[in-house]
């Protein structure tokens, strides 16, 4: 049996149309029922999980530098497990980002004309990204450019991460470690996934900080804000 809700820091709480209803009963007494509903938004959740996975990757990381050896089946578990939670990394802010969109865009005040043209051109998913966010908050040229930048970087590796292939590169050296690997044991490393997530916290941050000419967009972004808080991802005197 339910004894109400629970509700999390950020979260969206109302009552949806026909979910509300006074009833008038013979005696003259009344009674009501309400069904309330909830959005839980996940994006500082996918933050959270690339907080962790970066620490893992940090971990990882050390392990290699202070582990490395003459033997190959160590060093091959070593980078496998500085890679894992990279991906993971790379794939969380990526998909934040994806969020932070679906979030702004019905700010963004798009036409259908623009909306019908994205379709048409198949333009990408980083380009409508930047789009929305630079007129969300009018961003200036130079800050609009570098969200850009940092989003096509985040999410051609997420797209990489998740889409792999298997065609044949160039292995690459690492300035840690004395032997070549695959591409991906250079791309996938801690000091990339840790850039990753200091860039997407700090577009993040830019953007609470700058704050939109709307107040619900605002509120939104305040309530990703204290639910990074609670999940101890940021301290606010200290981050935000």
């Amino acid at each position: 049996m339910s004894n109400g809700i629970l509700v999390f820091e950020g979260m969206t709480v109302g009552i949806l149309p026909g979910d509300l209803t006074i009833s008038l009963e013979e005696s003259g007494s009344n009674s009501s029922k309400a069904i309330l509903s909830t959005a839980y938004n996940v994006l500082p959740i996918w933050l959270r999980i690339a907080n962790d996975q970066l620490l893992h990757a940090k971990q990882a990381s050390e392990a290699v530098a202070t582990r490395w050896e003459a033997n190959d089946e160590i060093n091959r578990e070593l980078l496998v497990a500085e890679l894992e939670p990279s991906l993971q990394v790379f794939v969380a802010c990526g998909i934040s980002l994806d969020a932070l969109y679906d979030q702004l865009r019905p700010f963004a005040k798009l036409t259908q004309v623009q909306i019908q043209a994205w379709k048409r051109n198949k333009t990408a998913r980083e380009k409508q990204i930047a789009e929305v966010i630079r007129r969300v908050y009018k961003l200036p040229a130079r800050v609009s450019a570098e969200f850009k930048q940092n989003i096509t970087e985040i999410l051609k590796y997420r797209d990489m991460a998740v889409h792999p292939s298997l065609e044949l590169k160039q292995t690459c050296a690492r300035s840690d470690i004395p032997v070549g690997v695959d591409w991906k044991f250079a791309a996938y490393k801690y000091a990339n996934a840790a850039k990753c997530f200091e860039v997407t916290m700090k577009m993040l941050v830019y953007l609470y900080e700058r704050k939109s000419g709307n107040r619900e967009c605002n509120q939104q972004m305040e309530n990703i804000v204290k639910a990074l808080e609670q999940l101890r991802v940021v301290t606010r005197t200290a981050s935000v």
